[in-house]
């Protein structure tokens, strides 16, 4: 009876230790060599899929080389901002796929091919964003106060021209980007706090902080257990 007992209970322990195997060898390499496989026989072509990381370490690599290098402000902004899909571009055209880990991404840069996307909501659903980017960014509908927002940045836009027109330049130059910055808080604000953005500006402080956190962890794949086993 013991015996018995021993054998079943060995027979369990390798059958849950084969399963768990044949699903992690499933998720890490078979599946997405087949999506692969599914992508190049559909015509796409782009970078060969590199287990669990995928393309997350080249286009981190590319992206601190290009911010390392100084630019000068005629220079083009897209090789230092997106290295990666424009080194793709070059190489693959205007449609291909990449690795977000295991994941393949399809660009679709053809504006016929994105209506056809946006066309089609059953065949191509909205996809699972980065679970940590929902704490900053979440669907809200604010049109009116966008709209409200607008109109008094510009107005005020107008003021600064306006008293600038009595000095000898005939033109004036406005730094938007705070300006921009306190639109967006004033049109979110009363959406999500029922607040203005002064009240309000010690939450979006923090959620500048806890998205810059986001961006790194983002750039980043997080293998379990990698930290131990290298150290």
């Amino acid at each position: 009876m013991e015996i018995s007992l021993a054998s079943v209970t060995v027979s369990i322990a390798i059958a849950l230790v084969s399963w768990w195997v044949w699903r992690t060898l499933n998720w890490v390499w078979f599946k997405p060599k087949m999506l692969e496989s599914y992508l190049r026989r559909q015509g796409l072509s782009g970078t060969p899929y590199t287990p669990l990381v995928g393309d997350l370490k080249k286009n981190f690599t590319l992206l601190t080389e290009a911010r390392s290098k100084p630019i000068k402000l005629t220079d083009d902004i897209q090789p230092r901002v997106v290295p990666f899909p424009l080194q793709m571009l070059k190489t693959h055209g205007r449609t291909f796929f990449t690795w977000f880990g295991h994941i393949p991404t399809v660009t679709i840069m053809d504006p016929e091919k994105i209506k056809e996307v946006f066309n089609k909501n059953n065949d191509f659903p909205k996809t699972h964003t980065f679970p940590l980017g929902r704490l900053i960014a979440t669907g809200i509908i604010m049109g009116p106060a966008f709209n409200q927002s607008c109109s008094e940045v510009v107005g005020e836009w107008d003021k600064l021209v306006s008293g600038h027109k009595g000095s000898s330049s005939s033109s004036c130059e406005v730094d938007v980007w705070p300006w921009l910055v306190s639109m967006t808080g004033d049109v979110i604000s009363p959406t999500a706090f029922g607040s203005s953005y002064k009240e309000g500006q010690r939450i979006f402080e923090l959620q500048a902080e806890l998205a810059k956190l986001i961006i790194q962890a983002f750039r980043k794949a997080f293998i379990p257990g990698y930290k131990t086993f290298r150290d």
